[in-house]
């Protein structure tokens, strides 16, 4: 995005990916610079193409649009979510201008986020907020394959968290900042892997606040999803992770984890990985009091990896 000149605005507006228009009582009666920008920025949005998101209007006070605007979806400062929309308008034209370029120009790391909604209809307020990665199409791996499990393993929790929530919603009453949260960590993104955790956060007016992850791991070329038997030669998850825990563990760590270790199994433990270390998450065998504690790294050297 770059600034527009009031020297050469029409190369600054051509060379611009977007253009912000702040409209205010007093700019759109305003005659001189600030209406020929207006028509310049107007001007040159008619050689994108129709979906681009090229300029973006924002009402800082209560006036009238120009007629010339009303074709964009402007915005109003005294909006709450201003500034999410804001990031929305600009997130969804890179990833519409991203998806439109050829997989040869798409690097391994290039990608964006996605939101996906909570869709229900309760008469309380929950602030809900949903970032996963997006990966384009690129010659490393299968984007599509990699985007339909990410979203898989939120969409399960939102589903889960839809029913809860319709079933139990007379517990709601009374209730303020109820909340639901989804984000995510990449831990290892190259041409041959990716390992990344899924958080939830949610309070919906219990004694405390949940938390729960997913992880999922996967190796490319071809392209498949690892289980934790993909990727270390051990018989048994619960032993290996008691081995780690009392090796690797600091002693707080092993005075408060060692009796969560008999709930891990090679089915629902949670790890990541990069070249040096390999995380073992407990956050979903674990209570809230000690959850900080729950993050258990070994060295890549210490073990025996199979990828």
């Amino acid at each position: 995005m770059s600034h527009v000149s009031r020297l050469y605005p029409k190369k600054a507006l051509k060379e611009s990916t977007f253009v912000i228009i702040l409209l205010s009582s007093i700019s759109v009666r305003k005659r001189g610079y600030v209406q020929q920008e207006f028509k310049y920025a107007i001007e040159h949005s008619r050689n994108k193409l129709i979906d681009d998101i090229y300029i973006i209007p924002i009402l800082l006070d209560k006036c009238d649009v120009p007629d010339s605007l009303n074709q964009f979806q402007w915005i109003k400062i005294d909006n709450e979510n201003l500034f999410e929309e804001i990031l929305n308008s600009l997130n969804s034209q890179r990833q519409t201008y991203l998806s439109s370029l050829s997989p040869e120009v798409i690097e391994v790391n290039d990608y964006t986020s996605i939101s996906i909604d909570l869709n229900i209809d309760i008469p309380v307020k929950i602030d809900y907020l949903c970032d996963l990665p997006l990966f384009y199409r690129n010659n490393f791996f299968d984007a599509n394959f990699v985007n339909t499990f990410i979203q898989q393993k939120a969409l399960n929790v939102i589903s889960e968290n839809r029913k809860w929530i319709n079933k139990n919603i007379s517990l709601f009453k009374d209730r303020d900042h109820l909340y639901f949260e989804i984000s995510h960590e990449i831990k290892k993104l190259n041409k041959d892997n990716l390992s990344i955790t899924i958080y939830y956060n949610s309070y919906f007016g219990g004694v405390h606040p949940n938390t729960s992850i997913d992880t999922l791991n996967f190796a490319f070329n071809p392209d498949r999803v690892l289980n934790f038997y993909d990727v270390i030669e051990d018989h048994s998850a619960n032993e290996f992770v008691r081995r780690c825990l009392l090796r690797h563990g600091s002693q707080e760590q092993i005075e408060n984890l060692e009796r969560f270790v008999e709930y891990i199994t090679a089915e629902n433990i949670n790890f990541t990985f990069d070249d040096k270390t390999l995380e073992i998450d407990f956050t979903n065998q674990i209570p809230r009091v000690i959850l900080a504690l729950g993050l258990l790294e070994i060295p890549m050297s210490d073990i025996n990896i199979t990828i």
